[in-house]
């Protein structure tokens, strides 16, 4: 049987989940998709809050700033394209004196088709489906323990590095 580069990928990640890796994601799945469509929901609600108010994607000149906040003229939104390390690549991230490190995983049910597990600390085991989310569970005891809030968790590209 031959299998494409992607359903390999699949195939070695899967090979690699445990008993407990498959429990825990049957428990959590319902969770993580609440808190997903949720934050998804927040996005959505605030980018209309700013329609409305008239505010628009600064770019830095002063005649792009007064063509996006002309009425009834569309605001163009950038998207920012980040490129996935690979399947099996470790992550790694210092965090107020504690090291943390999650895995790129294949996971076909995501858009981006990986997906991180988490490898240490208290939420070990965990599945993810983005750098950001890995960062907020990765650090949640810790930050609650210290009362830290989001403090240094903003943005999950900018936390995590490819261990070498």
């Amino acid at each position: 049987m031959n299998l494409d580069a992607g359903e390999l990928e699949l195939a070695e990640a899967a090979s690699r989940l445990k008993k407990q890796d498959l429990a825990w994601i049957e428990e959590n799945s319902q969770d993580l998709k609440s808190q997903e469509l949720s934050s998804q929901e927040e996005s959505s609600q605030e980018e209309s809050t700013q329609e409305e108010a008239g505010y628009g994607i600064f770019s830095g000149s002063a005649d792009n700033a007064k063509k996006e906040s002309q009425p009834g003229k569309k605001r163009t939104r950038r998207s920012v394209k980040h490129q996935w390390p690979e399947v099996g690549a470790v992550l790694k991230a210092d965090y107020e004196g504690t090291r943390y490190e999650v895995e790129v995983i294949a996971s076909p049910k995501y858009k981006s088709g990986k997906a991180l597990l988490i490898l240490n600390g208290p939420a070990e085991g965990g599945v993810v489906s983005s750098m950001s989310a890995a960062m907020l569970l990765a650090t949640d005891k810790q930050r609650k323990e210290n009362n830290l809030g989001r403090k240094g968790v903003s943005n999950g590209w900018g936390f995590w590095q490819v261990k070498k």
